[in-house]
């Protein structure tokens, strides 16, 4: 497969299937998405585990600067939301699923909202970019 923003696509593609197909999976309410990178290795894409306490789990861009294979990562982060209200600024948290790819200098991001309701494992929203 070539190089270019058409195989990183497709790496986001692979890992959003499979973090779908992980909370499709989920069988408790207090699942979290384990980080994985995805390599494309020939024709196949690879994936490894990644350590949630490294600084790649946690923030992939701040541990790579720059990817010399196609790589991607997919992950949980939790983003802080500004909103305007009527009675002023409010800010509150969300979790969301990141994946994030990068090769030389094309980098391509998507997330998907993880819903949580207790007692209920996890949904994930669709992704978006």
């Amino acid at each position: 497969m070539p190089s270019g923003v058409g195989t990183l696509e497709y790496l986001v593609e692979v890992a959003k299937d499979w973090a779908v197909a992980r909370f499709a999976d989920a069988q408790t309410s207090d699942f979290a998405l384990e980080p994985h990178r995805f390599e494309l290795r020939g024709a196949a894409v690879r994936r490894y585990p990644v350590s949630p306490d490294s600084l790649e789990g946690r923030s992939p861009f701040d541990a790579v600067t720059w990817a010399r294979r196609a790589t991607a990562w997919a992950h949980n982060a939790v983003l802080t939301l500004i909103a305007d209200g009527e009675i002023g600024t409010d800010h509150y948290e969300q979790e969301v699923v990141e994946i994030l790819a990068m090769e030389n200098t094309d980098v391509v991001a998507e997330c998907a909202y993880v819903v949580r309701i207790d007692g209920v494992p996890p949904c994930l929203g669709p992704f978006w970019s």
